[in-house]
């Protein structure tokens, strides 16, 4: 299948484009100032990663994948396997094929293995006979940057942006179905062939890169992304969807199809890519929650600045954004980029938390200075952060620590959470939506894993010859500490942090 190729060819930034962007005033970004951050920590837990050792177990170096759990292992697949791409390459020299992931990874936590099994070859141009599938397939299944979900034992993935066998840069579109007792079974030990477990519908639906995918009230809904077509160059975009696409999956296991596929009207405010889409749960006002997702930040404004106040979805797709005009709307500074992350609800307070874990990001705290910086280059980051949404809607953002301090043979600290995934530990208190329940976490908790992602010794990579970026191996233990009183607010609310360059000054924890 040819790539869609459209008059105008305006290219694709894909993972850890935005540290590359050159400097750009604070009007580039949606809003002049953000909100200011809780650099206290003033939320009733801690929260504290540990990097895990694997010893001598095989990993692979791996972000902008698509993932899912079953049966107490991770699944991994697509994605790729270098750093950053560069902004002075184009086409495969920007992304080349050799570092497109082929391969399937199934990898026990607990036990601490591996196993892993290649989709095959896509340019020979036949069938690949150990996993049944054919070039296109193979292309389609190894793409960057796709939206993924599970549904039970199934894990359903759309879109993603890559090279097919015709040598073409494409966003892809296909919706995949895999169904993974049988997919695992295949990587662990190589019985049958890869596409008897794998089922796909082309439809222009799917053509998205750089969104967010999830099921609400048995309808999928596939948030916000970009269809881009050819090779990248630097500076471009490709065409945002701006909208949310929602669409029944109809699956029985043999056939795949969709059905009463809708979308929300386009809005240029819409325009955001690479972002942080997650789940959330609210009180109803009759006792008891209903579920939607929040679009945090993301990129790019039309003057390639950032976003800073949320889209909020309603369970039945429909995005909505607060007036950015109202002083009290809340406007994100820290992790706008598409970051590890996670979910957890209270319904004894109705508030939902949204943690945040490293990526990139317009501002940081910077512990030496004692100082939130802001930087409009978009620095890679190691800050955790929680946005809390209360009861009544209000949003805030608290500072909870950082990623372990992990330096390289020069003494170069490293920077991670970029295109990395979280995984839930088994058997942690959770709602139908993947939200922990945060009232069920009354001790010391390990809540899961932070898997891959990019890693960079250096908060920008592009023009630093010195800093070097690549795919993680490493894994760090999420850990959970209930805290009795949220710790005192002190001075750290103290001024508005401005977009810009500027510097507003807090207190050190």
């Amino acid at each position: 299948m040819s790539a869609k190729f459209k008059n105008l060819i305006r290219g694709w930034g894909a993972a850890a484009l935005a540290c590359a962007a050159p400097a750009v005033a604070w009007s580039a970004h949606q809003t002049p100032t953000t909100t200011p951050i809780d650099l206290a920590g003033n939320v009733p837990y801690k929260v504290e990663l540990r990097e895990v050792d694997f010893g001598a177990t095989q990993m692979p170096l791996l972000h902008s994948y698509a993932a899912a759990e079953y049966d107490g292992k991770w699944i991994l697949l697509s994605g790729r396997s270098n750093g950053v791409h560069d902004l002075n390459e184009a086409g495969e020299g920007s992304f080349p094929l050799a570092t497109q992931n082929r391969d399937v990874w199934v990898i026990d936590p607990v036990a601490k293995q591996s196993w892993h099994r290649s989709l095959g070859v896509f340019t020979t141009g036949v069938n690949d006979p150990s996993s049944g599938l054919s070039p296109f397939q193979i292309a389609s299944l190894s793409a960057t940057n796709n939206q993924f979900t599970q549904i039970d034992d199934r894990l359903y993935v759309s879109g993603g942006y890559g090279l097919n066998p015709a040598n073409e840069f494409t966003t892809f579109d296909l919706l995949t179905a895999i169904d993974l007792p049988g997919i695992v079974d295949w990587v662990q030990t190589g019985s049958g062939q890869a596409v008897d477990h794998i089922r796909q519908l082309e439809t222009p639906v799917a053509s998205v890169t750089g969104g967010a995918m999830y099921e609400m009230a048995g309808r999928m809904h596939l948030v916000f992304g970009q269809d881009f077509e050819g090779p990248y160059s630097a500076r471009s975009d490709g065409t945002y969807t701006r909208q949310v696409r929602s669409f029944d999956i109809v699956d029985d296991g043999t056939t795949l199809a969709i059905a009463n596929a809708m979308q929300t009207p386009i809005v240029s405010a819409y325009r955001r890519r690479d972002l942080n889409v997650i789940p959330r749960l609210k009180p109803d006002g009759l006792g008891g929650v209903e579920e939607g997702l929040v679009a945090l930040s993301g990129v790019f404004t039309s003057s390639f600045g950032i976003w800073t106040v949320p889209v909020e979805i309603d369970a039945a797709g429909n995005p909505t954004m607060a007036n950015i005009n109202a002083p009290d709307t809340f406007k994100q500074g820290f992790n706008g980029y598409h970051s590890a992350k996670l979910g957890m609800y209270s319904e004894t307070t109705g508030s939902m938390h949204e943690v945040l874990f490293g990526g990139i990001s317009l501002q940081y705290y910077d512990e030496s200075l004692g100082q939130v910086v802001t930087d409009d280059n978009m620095p890679f980051v190691n800050d955790m952060t929680s946005v809390v949404i209360d009861a009544n809607g209000n949003y805030s953002q608290h500072h909870l620590g950082f990623f372990p301090e992990i330096f390289d043979s020069q003494g170069k600290q490293w920077r991670f959470g970029a295109n990395a995934e979280f995984f839930a530990a088994e058997g942690i208190p959770a709602f139908q939506n993947g939200v922990i329940d945060l009232d069920q976490l009354t001790g010391k908790t390990s809540l899961g894993f932070i898997f891959g992602g990019i890693a960079t010794n250096g908060p920008h990579t592009q023009g630093n010859p010195d800093v070097t970026s690549t795919a993680s191996y490493r894994v760090f233990e999420v850990v959970y500490t209930p805290v009795a009183e949220a710790r005192s607010l002190g001075l750290a609310l103290a001024g508005f942090a401005v977009v810009g360059g500027w510097k507003w000054r807090g207190i050190s924890r």
